[in-house]
């Protein structure tokens, strides 16, 4: 089983998938809050920004406010790096330029202790015209190489995506839940409860 730190670094971070502007700041949601949210805590306790680009468009943003307007589904991809250090020292290249981190770059991290995270994510999502998620999936691909190397695989669906089964144990932001969740080395952690037949769509 890989670390709980960086397992729960990680889950934090798959919200990153989530995006839709590129100002926006909100705060972590309680575990129950109805979806996934744009911005978090860092890691140093500070509210961070997350990475990506406005989903507006004159063809999804009929109010020009930067979020595709309800009702309206869009699809987003963008890379992220988050490297960290046994210290507790970050550094978060959110994907659009903006960098989080609480030292100047990734060489400034320690050596013998660092793990460096790739993060491929995608999206498909209604927005409801603001900078949350309301329906649809995230999926996100990470690579850590380092002193914590591992590979994850996260897919997360709304319970309007026809995956969705209701399984409290694998519920996230309340009515989300995590459909895919492997982890090298132990697989998909979500057949363990649920079985192949969750996997059809």
């Amino acid at each position: 089983m890989k670390s709980p730190a960086l397992l729960s670094t990680l889950t934090l971070l798959i919200l990153l998938a989530a995006t839709g502007c590129d100002s926006m700041v909100a705060p972590l949601p309680e575990e129950d809050s109805a979806s996934p949210v744009l911005g978090q805590k860092s890691m140093a306790g500070s509210e961070a920004i997350v990475a990506g680009k406005k989903n507006g468009s004159p063809k999804w943003d009929k109010d020009g406010n930067g979020f595709s307007d309800a009702g309206v589904f869009v699809t987003g991809h963008y890379t992220s790096l988050y490297a960290y250090d046994g210290n507790g020292d970050y550094y978060w290249d959110l994907g659009d330029g903006r960098i989080d981190q609480t030292v100047d770059s990734v060489d400034d991290l320690d050596a013998a202790s660092l793990t460096t995270c790739n993060y491929v994510n995608n999206y498909r999502a209604d927005f409801g015209n603001d900078p949350f998620m309301d329906a649809g999936w995230i999926q996100n691909h990470i690579n850590c190489v380092g002193l914590e190397k591992a590979q994850y695989n996260y897919h997360i669906v709304h319970e309007t995506d026809p995956r969705y089964t209701g399984n409290p144990d694998w519920a996230i932001w309340g009515n989300w839940e995590y459909h895919v969740l492997t982890i090298s080395g132990e697989g998909n952690l979500v057949d363990r409860l649920t079985g192949p037949e969750n996997h059809q769509q």
